[in-house]
């Protein structure tokens, strides 16, 4: 029987030896790389939430040429001639002064209501006046220095001279008749007469009055004259009323108040 050799061969040993330290290697670079490789079960697994992308709103784009702004329920004129009417004998001092004082302020109010106003200021006093009436000419609105030039010029029984006061009623209704004489400008729809007294027309002269107004308011679809009272008698009260509300286009005021700014809004605003 042939006995084994036990002796180690230094080429085994060198297998046993390179194996063991590819091996040691091996598992060294597993564990290493262990952490970075992925799962790799085949069961999908949920997508990770994403927050949605803000949309940026767009930025308002203002108009290029925007109107300006117009109060609710109001609408300016387009052409406006107004003529005032005003009774200049000694009890309408404080309307006189009032005018006066107010004038600019007319003009502003008239240009804010009308982009083409036109004022005319028609005086009267009395018929025992050297001159009775006295008018003005018809002046844009815009010109407020000519319009207090004008004004400026009024006098409490301007005209008065060697004249003096009838005791029954004033030229309410000549006064009215030059105002009707007025230049009205060609195209403008709005003709508006605004008279100013403390007093009756004299006797005689209302159903003038009456006629020349009711022909006049008729004359235009917005033409109207309306009244500003400002003295005590209930019987004169209540005709200057039914003057003023003649077609309902007119306005009537009554009172003591001297403010002939008053007046003017009070003919030209919406019943």
């Amino acid at each position: 029987m042939k006995i084994k050799n036990r002796d180690i061969n230094i080429f085994s040993m060198s297998a046993l030896d390179l194996f063991a330290s590819g091996m040691g290697a091996f598992i060294l670079l597993a564990v290493i790389s262990l952490p970075y490789f992925g799962n790799v079960s085949k069961i999908p697994t949920e997508a990770p939430l994403e927050c949605p992308v803000p949309e940026v709103c767009p930025k308002p784009v203002p108009c290029e040429v925007c109107p300006p702004p117009t109060p609710p329920g109001f609408q300016k004129l387009e052409k406006l001639d107004l003529v005032v009417v005003l009774d200049i004998t000694g009890s309408m001092r404080d309307e006189i002064d009032s005018l006066k004082a107010e004038i600019e302020d007319i003009a502003e109010i008239l240009q804010r209501l009308s982009d083409d106003a036109h004022l005319r200021v028609v005086v009267f006093g009395d018929d025992g006046f050297d001159r009775p009436v006295t008018g003005f000419a018809l002046t844009a609105a815009s010109d407020a220095p000519a319009l207090k030039r004008q004004v400026e010029q009024i006098e409490v029984d301007l005209g008065l001279g060697s004249g003096g006061n009838n005791t029954n009623g004033e030229a309410v209704y000549p006064g009215f008749a030059e105002a009707l004489d007025t230049a009205w400008r060609a195209g403008v729809e709005q003709q508006v007469i605004i008279i100013i007294t403390d007093d009756q027309p004299h006797p005689g002269d209302n159903r003038l009055l009456t006629s020349d107004v009711r022909d006049f308011v008729a004359g235009g679809a917005d033409n109207s004259v309306s009244v500003r009272y400002l003295g005590s008698d209930q019987p004169t009260s209540r005709y200057y009323e039914e003057l003023a509300k003649i077609d309902g286009k007119g306005s009537y005021g009554g009172g003591t108040d001297g403010s002939v700014t008053a007046a003017l809004l009070l003919g030209l605003l919406p019943l």
